[in-house]
């Protein structure tokens, strides 16, 4: 298992990317609750569910572009519209030096896109009355109780504060606890990676030990600061559960909506469907990555990590993420209650944190994932409401529930953003559609 601080680059890294083509575009027609089955090919369709099919091959035109100049080896993109896939293309290589062609079964390491799942895991909790968004978290994970807030210095001259107020539940889902990722230049994050360098073997006890010993970026609820936080909602589940969080996961997601191939490491009988994860080399080329963050995703890890953990397929994600967008239920399974799809895919963030980040013009925060609140201020075509995340290795997802939407983007190249692909896949999308 490689060190915790590797789990957490993967998680940090976010979305707020000679070759060759494979696979054909693919789609095929469903009903708007089930899902379809994946075979037929895109290229057979003209207009379909309001977008045209010249357009959606544009889509393709540029994915093949990324491939021809090296920037990557290869890519899966998905496009439906109610419940229908009108666009499924699998570009390129899974595995370039093997000449592995990218397949619509090719099994990718989601990181980040991992958030919106645990998200899902703790709701179904929340459901039963088992814990409320303004408990404190140390009422459940009391290894955080008495937390010290950064105030200045280093060292022997480092100055501390009380946290003014406790850490609630709420605030984990939102990014807004104080916690930190370990990479900026700031002391605490100097702290965050010495604890992490030597967190290699911690199980989720361990690591709620050690993370209490640090202090926070700032004090609870005033800050949005991308952390820890999703991964300790995945002990939060754990510790409500009794199981280890891809376990329940297994037992009231991937069962229910049939994610055959989504885990939190990847079958030896599977091995072969697994992508490999490339980066850039001295000349910006792209390169087969000698040290992946998380190790190989081939043995069961000590820890299930709720922020960046996962591994699925294309499939399997159209699938939680068509559950989310019809009010979360698929194919008469039922994961949560509409209401409670509205609240996880809602704005929870005061007006004066938006947008989260400065560079998410309208974007606030739902749970675990950002939310469009003013379409005008976007820097991209979109719809407000329109909710979605991305992962560090370049896979990305949103979902648009005014349009009746699904996008879904998947490379395994790192860090996430290096190429802009997934940015010219959202407006490919949208101009393709005409009715």
């Amino acid at each position: 298992m490689k060190p915790f601080t590797l789990l957490l680059l993967t998680s940090f890294l976010m979305a707020c990317n000679a070759a060759s083509t494979a696979d054909t575009n693919t789609s095929a027609s469903g009903q708007a609750n089930t899902p379809p089955p994946m075979e037929a090919s895109s290229n057979t369709l003209q207009l379909n569910q309001g977008f045209s099919a010249e357009r959606l091959a544009r889509i393709d035109d540029v994915m093949a572009k990324y491939i021809a100049q090296n920037k990557l080896a290869g890519t899966s993109t998905l496009v439906a519209r109610n419940g229908e896939v009108v666009h499924l293309s699998t570009l390129g290589y899974r595995d370039r030096e093997a000449k592995l062609p990218m397949t619509e079964d090719t099994i990718f390491r989601i990181y980040s896109m991992t958030k919106p799942i645990t998200a899902v895991a703790a709701l179904t909790l929340w459901e039963q009355g088992l814990f409320h968004m303004n408990d404190p978290i140390e009422k459940y994970l009391p290894e955080l109780a008495n937390l010290k807030v950064y105030v200045s210095g280093s060292g022997e001259d480092l100055v501390v504060e009380d946290a003014k107020s406790k850490i609630r539940i709420i605030d984990l889902f939102m990014h807004t606890a104080g916690f930190s990722y370990g990479f900026t230049g700031s002391e605490v994050d100097k702290m965050y990676r010495e604890l992490f360098a030597r967190s290699a073997d911690a199980d989720a006890i361990t690591m709620l030990k050690n993370l209490s010993a640090l202090p926070l970026n700032h004090q609870p609820g005033t800050q949005w600061h991308y952390g820890v936080n999703t991964d300790i909602i995945g002990f939060l589940v754990e510790r409500i559960s009794g199981q280890k969080l891809g376990d329940y996961m297994q037992t009231h997601i991937f069962e229910p909506l049939n994610m055959q191939d989504t885990s939190f490491f990847v079958a030896p009988e599977k091995a072969a469907r697994f992508s490999q994860v490339y980066g850039a080399g001295d000349k910006g080329q792209t390169v087969l990555l000698d040290q992946e963050p998380l190790g190989d995703f081939m043995s069961d890890p000590l820890i299930h990590n709720g922020g960046g953990g996962l591994t699925s397929t294309i499939g399997d994600y159209f699938r939680f993420s068509q559950m989310l967008l019809n009010g979360g239920e698929l194919d008469g399974k039922r994961i949560l209650g509409r209401k409670t799809v509205e609240y996880l895919t809602s704005n929870h963030l005061p007006e004066n944190l938006i947008p989260f980040a400065p560079d998410a013009s309208g974007e606030g925060y739902a749970l675990a994932m950002s939310v469009t609140v003013d379409e005008e201020l976007v820097k991209f075509m979109s719809s407000t409401g329109n909710y979605g995340w991305g992962g560090a290795a370049s896979t990305y997802f949103r979902i648009d529930p005014s349009e009746k939407i699904i996008m879904i983007s998947m490379a395994q190249f790192m860090p996430n953003g290096f190429h802009a692909y997934h940015d010219d896949f959202r407006n490919l999308m949208y101009q393709a559609l005409v009715d």
